[in-house]
């Protein structure tokens, strides 16, 4: 099993990306969210979130069953790639947008206020990355700033990394909102 994994704060163009990349490459594009809700475990309604709760020890029961199958090559996007056993993942790609642009984003889909605001927070401090380095370590996580890029220029850029074999880079928001000034602007007390 050969899998790569596109994750990221909602907003930063995983579904879009997924797809593309998956269709380039000719291979089946998995959703978690959906996976998650195809196999049963969406346990309950978080109605402040607007959300479904995920029951972890399910979808990861169902990605086990996923990768079992050692000769296919998958693309799975989501927000909790790092339940995806390790040892089926090739590539993980992170993807990043900056949090005012992210905020931006969020807001045009109708986010309530605490849900901009808790994505955007999870952006600045970089949860999903922190996530994913966690998982999979420094060399398999690559991070990609969507900010001012498409979706079919973020997958070309995922394409050439994936065949040129450079060294990960990281993206540190909080660190270049401190030396702006700005980290108030997009984290609550």
């Amino acid at each position: 099993m050969s899998v790569i994994l596109v994750g990221g704060t909602p907003g930063t163009g995983k579904t879009k990306v997924a797809k593309i990349l998956g269709s380039k490459l000719t291979v089946e594009v998995i959703s978690l969210g959906q996976l998650a809700d195809d196999s049963g475990c969406i346990t309950a309604e978080d109605k402040a979130r607007n959300t479904g709760i995920i029951n972890e020890d399910c979808l990861v029961d169902a990605l086990f069953e996923l990768t079992a199958d050692k000769s296919k090559r998958l693309v799975i996007e989501g927000h909790y790639i790092d339940l995806v056993p390790s040892s089926s993942i090739q590539w993980v790609f992170v993807l990043r947008t900056h949090p005012e642009t992210l905020k931006k984003r969020l807001s045009e889909r109708d986010y309530s206020e605490d849900k901009v605001t808790e994505n955007v927070e999870a952006e600045v401090i970089g949860v999903c990355q922190l996530d994913a380095l966690d998982a999979f370590g420094e060399a398999k996580v690559f991070e990609i700033d969507t900010t001012e890029l498409s979706a079919p220029q973020s997958v070309e850029k995922i394409q050439a990394l994936m065949k040129s074999g450079s060294s990960p880079t990281r993206i540190d928001w909080m660190s270049q909102l401190e030396e702006q000034g700005r980290i108030d602007e997009f984290l609550t007390d």
